[in-house]
């Protein structure tokens, strides 16, 4: 009987302790970014998805995400631009 509470109780830590352990380790999103658009990369770079309104009327392929890349440095976010000079 004690080796059946003791193993409810490690499972219930493990349990209660798990989602908290994760959420130490995930990489902060940045400011003005909805974390369901965010695509983390490392602690310090991340995609950011766009929405579908600028794809409406294009012939984009299905599958195909927009977006852009962002980098943190010195604690801000800076947004990378992909476009041609």
């Amino acid at each position: 009987m004690n080796k059946v509470i003791g193993l409810l109780l490690v499972i219930a830590i493990v349990i209660g302790v798990g989602p908290y352990a994760r959420s130490l380790s995930a990489p902060p999103v940045p400011p003005g970014i909805s974390a369901d658009n965010w695509i983390a990369v490392g602690d310090t770079a991340g995609f950011v998805i766009t929405n579908g309104d600028s794809l409406i009327g294009s012939t984009s392929l299905v599958g195909v995400a927009r977006g852009y890349f962002m980098l943190r440095r010195g604690g801000t976010w800076l947004r990378i631009d992909s476009t041609p000079n």
